[in-house]
């Protein structure tokens, strides 16, 4: 079936627009006509002669892009719930947790690991995200970092959703090693590890990976044609977004310590400034300033950062709904989990937007407005989704 038609009676945001925000909604009635897993033609109005005689009809179900969830690690073992209840008695994050969820991954089997990773993406995707990366990390040592790459793959095979890579062995310091050496470790086996990945990251944070460790981590990044992705500016300010700006990086993610003047930088160059709206207000440790930044104009993603420690849930609908009480719009926050994550992804053009010549990504939600993301937080389900064209069902 290589041409067919979805038509609405309702609402269609095609995020058509460059800046955040700018969803280009158009009423219904409206045609989309699609070419094997891309849109060819978006307009308002009827079905006309010469249209494709296949027809979906989603009536008046609000459509979107497919969602993009930019920044997850969804591979790890063991569970760290207790840690969550003892934040809400007062006690403040430090990062210690990643190496307990370390040593439960390192000690999980592959076949686990495998299940519960593709039980995750089966997860996201059932919340209507159609594309989505996912961090290694809890591995550390750089054996256990390519294994978790490897095991990203496995856990996506023969699965419609498209799923990013991304290295992040500067994750945490493991208990018997120091910055150096793990810095070391990272330059040495980065050739291996860029042909498992699609990005490198860094989680750069004064007592971790400070700015030096960090930019040395993403040049090599770059001569092994890995772009880069930047933990930055969560837990104190470090300069880390900027530093992201200045090389270039497709994101900058966390950013709960920046400044009005770092959100003037970051909407003056190209890297996307990525807001996790879960773990930010979960930790308690302050909350990005996500209206400097959209007032700025910095182009904003919204992503949902399900991990093992600090938010656990890989559900986008839910990040859009918490994005709107960090200041966005619903409009701002629909706009940041599908385009503006494209653009955190360096695929802006290709997923993220109702377009022609994007993938045929979309879907139909049990609503008739965007607004029920602000009203309903969390509880927007797909009636259809498509994955380049294919539907789900």
């Amino acid at each position: 079936m290589n041409r067919r038609a979805i038509v609405g009676r309702g609402r269609l945001l095609p995020m058509s627009g460059a800046s955040t925000g700018a969803t280009g909604a158009i009423d219904g009635p409206w045609v989309l006509v699609l070419e094997r897993d891309r849109v060819l033609e978006v307009r308002a109005g009827e079905l006309q002669p010469g249209d494709p005689e296949t027809v979906e009809d989603v009536g008046t179900a609000l459509v979107t892009p497919g969602l993009v969830d930019s920044h997850t690690h969804l591979i790890f073992a063991g569970d760290r719930s207790d840690e969550a209840a003892a934040r809400t008695r007062g006690e403040r994050y430090t990062g210690g947790g990643i190496l307990r969820t370390v040593a439960a991954t390192v000690a999980a089997s592959d076949e686990e690991l495998v299940r519960e990773t593709r039980l995750r993406l089966l997860s996201a995707a059932g919340r209507g995200t159609t594309t989505i990366e996912v961090k290694s990390g809890y591995g550390l040592e750089p054996m256990q970092e390519h294994r978790l790459l490897r095991l990203i793959a496995d856990a996506a095979a023969g699965l419609p959703m498209r799923v990013r890579r991304t290295h992040l062995g500067a994750h945490a310091i493991p208990a018997e090693s120091d910055p150096e050496t793990q810095h070391e470790l990272i330059l040495e086996t980065l050739p291996e590890m860029a042909d498992a990945a699609d990005y490198i990251d860094v989680f750069c944070e004064p007592n971790i990976f400070d700015l030096g460790w960090t930019r040395a981590i993403a040049e090599a990044g770059a001569i092994n044609g890995l772009p880069l992705k930047l933990h930055a500016d969560q837990l104190e300010r470090s300069g880390a977004a900027l530093l992201g700006a200045e090389m270039g990086a497709l994101s900058v993610d966390h950013l709960e310590q920046v400044t009005e003047e770092d959100a003037r930088v970051l909407a003056a160059s190209s890297t996307v400034a990525t807001i996790l709206p879960g773990p930010a207000l979960m930790l308690g440790a302050g909350l990005p300033p996500a209206r400097a930044l959209l007032d700025a104009g910095a182009t904003v993603a919204v992503a949902s950062d399900a991990n093992a420690g600090t938010f656990g849930e890989p559900s986008m609908p839910l990040a859009i709904g918490l994005s709107v009480a960090l200041g966005f719009t619903i409009d701002e926050a629909v706009w940041a989990a599908t385009a503006g994550g494209a653009g955190a992804l360096g695929l802006d053009g290709e997923i993220g937007r109702i377009m022609p010549g994007a993938y045929a990504d979309l879907v139909a939600w049990d609503t008739e407005h965007e607004g029920a993301f602000a009203l309903r937080l969390g509880g927007v389900r797909p009636l259809w989704t498509w994955f380049g064209g294919e539907t789900d069902d």
